[in-house]
């Protein structure tokens, strides 16, 4: 909850230091921004518990499989876990260090934060929604791991030799291991980044940012890799949940139109 209080805070301090800078957007008000907010996470929130069961287009198989391949690594955590200890030298130690800096969720909120605010100073409708979807997608990804992590209780590699030393509800230090706050947080940046992005080459920057937040947790024994696998995977799904909701929820888009002159466009609103 830090942390959603964090962002709304810093949120509205945007909201109020640009607003007056706007012109298309300076319909805008604190008391809205905020009632929206709250209604399209509570819709992805639905959206979110349903998405990975639907079986209309394959997320229940999707679903199956990212299951199957949980299972898989966790047989097989102690022996991943021991190779990446093998591994240890100054330059990865260093490494490991900015992975865990850029996978902090704090800053991730802030960026995002900053992106919402700076949009509106600069008149951009465009980027202005790219900084809520990111912003509801973090909101979501960490609420997600923050209860995980309470519910299971797992314990750190680094406080623990068994993959199995699981205390529910115990609120002990250094047994909030499942799933990674770092890694759900990084990969719901890069779903939604990669999904505004047209450039290749960007979606797999973004994702190799991501995939390497969730190495260097492995790396500094923070997390099993079974942590980082379903952290991932809840990452990617906040990403795609906030995506999808913001496509389907458009209140101007293109459609084509047909007329016996020919063929065009037209703009469609919807209120």
């Amino acid at each position: 909850m830090n942390l959603l209080i964090i962002f709304v805070t810093t949120l509205i301090l945007s909201l109020l230091s640009t607003n007056s800078k706007a012109s298309e957007l300076n319909d805008l008000t604190v008391a809205g921004e905020f009632s929206n907010e709250l209604h399209r996470l509570k819709s992805e929130t639905a959206d979110m518990l349903t998405t990975p069961f639907e079986t209309n287009n394959n997320n229940l198989f999707i679903t199956l499989g990212i299951v199957g391949v949980l299972g898989v690594t966790y047989a097989n955590d102690t022996a991943i876990r021991d190779v990446f200890q093998r591994s240890h030298s100054r330059t990865f130690d260093k490494a490991a260090d900015i992975g865990t800096l850029i996978g902090d969720p704090f800053i991730h909120l802030g960026l995002a934060a900053i992106l919402y605010g700076g949009a509106i100073a600069a008149d951009s409708p465009k980027w202005k929604e790219t900084g809520e979807m990111l912003g509801e997608a973090l909101i979501l990804a960490d609420a997600s791991t923050f209860i995980l992590k309470e519910a299971t209780g797992r314990g750190r590699p680094i406080a623990t030799n068994s993959k199995a030393d699981f205390k529910p509800f115990g609120f002990k230090n250094n047994y909030d291991a499942f799933p990674s706050m770092h890694t759900a947080s990084s990969f719901a940046m890069a779903s939604v980044l990669a999904a505004t992005s047209e450039s290749i080459a960007a979606k797999l920057g973004c994702y190799s940012a991501a995939t390497f937040v969730a190495l260097s947790r492995i790396y500094q024994n923070k997390h099993w890799s079974s942590d980082v696998l379903f952290a991932a995977a809840i990452g990617e799904l906040s990403g795609r949940v906030v995506t999808s909701y913001h496509v389907n929820n458009k209140k101007i888009a293109l459609a084509p139109q047909l007329n016996p002159n020919g063929a065009g466009l037209m703009l469609v609103g919807k209120w």
